[in-house]
């Protein structure tokens, strides 16, 4: 696995366009297959001491990534091997593969928990699980002027190949503050958000409770949102600040998701256009 590691923070980081990409952020997962006609490639980034997650079946090619921060770290595992399982239909000869990447060397050791956490959730699982990388914490440790960061930040995984590369995402896709929402108000689950079969990335229903003084979080200075808002604030990425304050007015302005946001309680349905651009579409 060091050796494996330290291959993999060699590499070059690629910079994704957004054609055929799916995006998951922190507490997300999603899942398809090869044969999709929309999505073929997955992946995730802004990872400091959260883990991202692959899950793929090397027989279907069936591939599921998540963002995990510690929170539903148990049921985002079996929903992960669920997905999987589903989409590798047809008894094709293969074996579920894992790989991890994220956290490094920081002082709270937050990193190296959540490491502990996602293998012994995958460990748990009814089904032999083969753990193929392991780029995490102390082994996704990097140093910059003296200070620990996690060499690989993001990554994406080519369905076609399976193969799995640093990566960041300058589209994120839809519905962003919406999302991130969720993180400040006490949601644990680590939500499917793709629809394989429709082909439809899904957002929601879910609801969030507000919190006191949300107007004056939504004022904070960047300094203070940096320091006191992450679990690595020298580690964030430059737009760190502009994300949480604009799910922090996402949760001012929509207190009542389910009322304002979901129309009867249903979820936002996006469908991905050859542009790599997300449009609106109505279920039904």
């Amino acid at each position: 696995y060091q050796v494996s590691a330290e291959n993999i923070l060699s590499q070059k980081c690629r910079t994704i366009v957004p054609i055929g990409l799916l995006y998951v952020g922190q507490r997300e997962m999603a899942a398809t297959v090869p044969e999709d006609g929309q999505i073929q490639m997955l992946g995730t980034d802004d990872a400091t001491t959260c883990h991202m997650v692959v899950l793929r079946h090397t027989g279907s090619g069936a591939a599921c990534i998540a963002h995990l921060d510690g929170c539903g770290t148990d049921n985002a595992s079996r929903k992960m091997l669920s997905l999987v399982s589903d989409l590798s239909t047809g008894n094709l000869p293969g074996r579920f593969e894992l790989h991890m990447y994220g956290g490094f060397r920081d002082p709270n050791r937050t990193s190296e928990e959540l490491s502990v956490k996602v293998l012994t959730a995958f460990n748990n699982l009814p089904v032999e699980i083969h753990l193929q990388t392991a780029c995490i914490s102390d082994m996704n440790n990097i140093k910059k002027n003296g200070v620990n960061h996690p060499g690989v930040c993001g990554v994406v995984v080519t369905l076609n190949s399976g193969k799995i590369e640093r990566a960041n995402f300058p589209e994120h896709g839809p519905d962003l503050p919406l999302r991130g929402a969720r993180h400040f108000t006490g949601s644990e689950e680590v939500m499917n958000i793709y629809d394989c079969k429709r082909g439809l990335l899904s957002i929601g229903p879910f609801n969030y409770s507000t919190m006191d003084e949300i107007d004056l979080l939504c004022g904070l200075p960047d300094q203070f949102i940096r320091e006191h808002l992450s679990t690595s604030p020298e580690q964030e990425p430059p737009h760190f600040e502009a994300a949480v304050r604009a799910a922090l007015i996402q949760i001012r302005d929509h207190p009542e998701p389910l009322k304002t946001v979901f129309k009867d309680g249903r979820p936002r349905l996006y469908r991905l256009e050859s542009s790599g651009s997300w449009s609106q579409v109505e279920e039904g």
